[in-house]
């Protein structure tokens, strides 16, 4: 795991952002998740806010190692050794960016999940969650799914 902002970040010092690069493995959302607690502990953030952020990084990070991640395909379906997502989380005075990067130019699109059918909820998760979320195609290849999430005005008075 490459990790541009470390957990042992003092308080004190004012990190606005943090981003790190996974590979795409399913274990790798478990690192997502708790970059970002981590991350958010350490700005001294509500849990529910934690919570929420850490469902929609959750969300858009599997959706990325299932769906995004850079696929061989001479391979079937088998990821390259090089497969990668990346996550970036920013926090702004009124909200949280969370943005994942992976190899794939298919974009996503929220759709309703049948009540047999064990996936395809992911993208309405996020919606519900999120202020908004978006997606775009990278000049560098792949794909980013970005999702905003408004802070409390309970955590900006303090």
């Amino acid at each position: 795991m490459t990790v541009v902002a470390e957990f042992a970040i003092p308080r004190d010092v004012e990190l606005t952002s943090a981003s790190c690069a996974l590979p795409a493995v399913l274990s790798s959302a478990r690192q997502a998740r708790t970059f970002t607690s981590e991350f958010l502990r350490l700005r001294g953030e509500a849990e529910e806010f934690i919570e929420a952020a850490v469902l929609i990084v959750c969300e858009l990070a599997t959706n990325a190692i299932r769906h995004g991640a850079r696929l061989l395909a001479e391979y079937g379906r088998e990821r390259g050794p090089d497969s990668a997502i990346a996550l970036r989380l920013a926090l702004e005075s009124d909200v949280l960016h969370i943005e994942v990067h992976d190899g794939s130019v298919i974009l996503p699109v929220q759709r309703a999940a049948g009540r047999e059918e064990d996936c395809g909820r992911g993208m309405m998760i996020i919606a519900a969650l999120a202020e908004s979320w978006t997606c775009g195609l990278d000049p560098a290849g792949g794909k980013w799914v970005r999702a905003t999430l408004r802070r409390s005005t309970d955590a900006l008075q303090a």
